[in-house]
């Protein structure tokens, strides 16, 4: 069988920890499926009725000897599962449906792109269009074996594997898209596991998080990359030079102390005058306006070039790294 073949065939994976009185409505779902061929549950160690209700569905449930976390089970999945496109699902997902499986494994099945994610409708994650910083974290999503194999083993740790897949799908895969969907909603750890073991639960989801971030965006991104933001930072540094060069001939143009005047009037009218306004106000009244175009010229034309010089190499940059990155809202 070729691998185009083998992408239509799909193994849907399932970490569950202690949710017998929600993972019996997703595999409903799940093991349903008509283009999911094979269903893996992977049992976290629980303590309540998991293993009985998995067990009323045709699938199969392998049980961590102990509570070895997210990250661990769905790796422990992935080594049992017999195709080459994966599709991961939270046990307690709500609003689940075959509409809903379909639009995130298809794009992936079809080879269209290495990872879909499936989101749920929370406000924060608009941020990430803004900041790419801000993780995209989802439960259902699908991706391939490929994308897998290339994460290092140490994000394969609770819930450092998410924001680990979204940086590995960019800069050392084949992309990844996503897509907002209203209807999908989960039970929030508060009130699974009561609100302070919850909230204990959700600040260590947060420090996995991040600090996995961090990690991957100052280690494990490619040098390109590593240089594009040297580039970026040397190109803000020299647009401020810039900025300060032109704030010295603008000293001359207008006059030196009336300049100091006008910009800080604020300043000089309290009583308690800052000393920084007050240095600039003398060494308007004792330098003379050739000697501050001088400095202004001196300031400003070197990091203009500099400024037009990185800017056009970071313009390369970023030019081949769009085609990375397409993680389109739907």
């Amino acid at each position: 069988m070729d691998q185009q073949e083998n992408r239509k065939r799909i193994t849907a994976v399932i970490p569950a920890y202690n949710e017998a009185s929600r993972i019996g409505q997703v595999l409903k779902v799940i093991a349903s499926h008509p283009i999911i061929d094979e269903v893996v549950v992977v049992d976290d160690g629980s303590s309540d009725e998991t293993e009985e209700v998995v067990n009323r569905f045709n699938v199969r449930y392998v049980k961590n000897t102990g509570n070895r976390g997210k990250g661990y089970s769905m790796d422990r999945g992935v080594s049992l599962a017999a195709n080459e496109v994966v599709f991961f699902c939270d046990a307690d997902v709500i609003g689940l449906s075959h509409e809903v499986v379909d639009e995130i494994i298809r794009p992936v099945a079809n080879g269209e792109i290495g990872m879909f994610i499936g989101m749920r409708n929370r406000k924060w994650y608009r941020a990430h269009r803004i900041v790419s910083f801000v993780p995209l974290l989802g439960g259902e999503r699908a991706l391939t074996k490929t994308l897998w194999k290339k994460i290092p083993a140490y994000y394969k740790h609770c819930f450092r594997i998410e924001s680990a897949l979204n940086f590995y799908a960019i800069y050392y895969g084949d992309g990844f898209q996503y897509k907002i969907f209203k209807g999908l909603s989960q039970v929030i750890k508060e009130k699974k596991y009561g609100f302070w073991n919850g909230t204990r639960e959700r600040w260590r989801m947060f420090y996995h998080i991040f600090s996995a971030q961090l990690k991957l965006q100052f280690v494990n991104i490619p040098e390109s990359s590593r240089n594009g933001r040297l580039l970026a930072i040397i190109a803000l540094q020299s647009l401020g030079g810039m900025i300060l060069g032109g704030l010295f001939l603008a000293a001359v143009y207008f006059g030196p102390s009336d300049f100091v005047n006008a910009l800080f009037s604020w300043e000089l009218s309290e009583e308690a005058q800052d000393p920084l306004v007050q240095f600039l106000l003398n060494f308007a009244h004792v330098t003379t306006a050739s000697t501050i175009a001088l400095i202004g010229i001196l300031i400003f034309f070197p990091n203009a070039f500099i400024f037009l010089l990185t800017f056009k190499k970071l313009g390369f940059l970023l030019y081949g790294l769009k085609y990375k990155i397409r993680n389109n809202k739907s």
